[in-house]
């Protein structure tokens, strides 16, 4: 019944989109380096990070937290890459976003300012202002990016520097124009007479900033590295303790630890169990009952949203689920062919070795150590937790 429906609760946790600074947990260390640049940029040193981590593994939420942290300091600059293929269309974006940070009633006019004649309209659209520009300065503010970004900063009339932060930039990393087109700005902005104080930051997977260097190798020289790993059962653990504990609701020792076992370090998927836990909790605490109800749940959700849509039915016959199961159910990230045959029925060993060129093939699986060597791990431990879980659920018989 609804009767005694709680209008008024609301969850702590922010499972499928970017963690808001106030519950951002862990990666100190991190931050820590990106944190111990600033004071050049602030000076006018420019200074380019790249991070890099898979699906799930919250980039975007470490890079919103840091931009938080950094306000009374800096202006921030987000930008969203995520489809975006076109160079001309992301240094527009980045000039929209750092014109919108002004005042908004000077906003019309000082994109005149920078401009000029060039603009052919000016929308809003919702709090934000657009412009489009006529073709010939549509290819100007590529080809001059450092002079408008000047002038923008000029017209912010700001002691603060700039934030920039470019996520997504996977679908820039095929682009040899896009390698050329930043290098030739990094080289410029060092040796022109500008003096803006800028941090750029740049996010996407581990295989994209690889493809930009295969481009050419001197583009990984700009920028500061890091890459963005599973969190520990340690600062798991403080996650859903200190979240939980922000609304009131105490977790038992055996809840948490298989809370912290069933996230397998990964942000994306401690947010959801986290999420689902506390849709679960009818009180100010969480039990083992109520924990496994949540991680079946949350399991379900990946499921679908995550899992299911790259799985094809060249994957899903009954011997290929049936292994998958059994690797959810050992709860290995990575194996050896020659070690886990022991595990196979005798119809399951027949169609091994096709289940792992599928797998590989759907980048379900990759293929670790020497050419040839048989050792195989999950391209993310997302697939694992998911078969865990289904193994959970065929355990506790939650088929509801």
């Amino acid at each position: 019944m609804l009767d005694d429906f709680d209008f008024d609760k609301e969850s702590p946790f922010q499972p499928g989109k970017p963690v808001s600074p106030y519950y951002f947990k862990g990666r100190t260390k991190i931050v820590k380096k990106i944190l111990r640049y600033l004071n050049k940029a602030e000076k006018g040193d420019v200074q380019h990070y790249f991070i890099t981590g898979k699906k799930g593994m919250g980039k975007t939420s470490l890079a919103r937290y840091v931009q938080d942290f950094v306000q009374d300091k800096m202006v921030g600059v987000y930008i969203s890459n995520k489809g975006n293929h076109s160079l001309e269309n992301l240094v527009k974006q980045i000039l929209e976003e750092l014109i919108n940070s002004a005042p908004k009633d000077s906003i019309k006019s000082k994109i005149k300012n920078i401009f000029g004649d060039y603009v052919e309209s000016i929308e809003v659209k919702g709090t934000k202002f657009n412009f489009k520009l006529d073709e010939y300065a549509s290819r100007d503010i590529v080809d001059n990016f450092l002079y408008y970004l000047n002038k923008s900063y000029e017209e912010l009339c700001t002691e603060k520097g700039i934030f920039l932060i470019i996520d997504d930039i996977n679908g820039l990393s095929e682009s040899k124009e896009f390698v050329d087109w930043y290098k030739k700005f990094a080289d410029s902005i060092e040796m022109k007479n500008y003096n803006i104080p800028l941090y750029i930051l740049l996010a996407g997977y581990p295989e994209k900033f690889n493809n930009l260097v295969n481009q050419d190798e001197s583009f990984s020289r700009i920028f500061h590295y890091d890459h963005i790993d599973y969190l520990n059962s340690e600062e798991i653990n403080e996650f859903f303790q200190d979240t939980f504990d922000s609304v009131g609701i105490k977790c038992d020792e055996k809840s948490l630890e298989y809370m912290i076992a069933f996230s397998e370090g990964i942000p994306l998927m401690m947010q959801e169990i986290g999420d689902s836990v506390f849709w679960e909790v009818e009180s100010n605490s969480v039990n083992m009952d109520y924990a496994i109800k949540g991680i079946v749940e949350a399991g379900r959700l990946i499921g679908k949203r995550q899992i299911k849509p790259v799985m094809d039915k060249s994957i899903r016959s009954k011997n290929y689920e049936s292994i998958l199961m059994k690797l959810g159910d050992k709860g290995v990230d990575s194996f050896k062919k020659s070690d886990f045959e022991k595990f196979l029925s005798p119809s399951e060993k027949k169609v091994f070795s096709k289940f792992l060129q599928r797998a590989t093939e759907l980048n379900i699986l990759e293929s670790i150590g020497k050419d040839k060597s048989g050792e195989y791990k999950f391209s993310n431990r997302l697939y694992l937790v998911y078969f865990m879980i289904l193994n959970l659920e065929k355990e506790y018989n939650l088929n509801w």
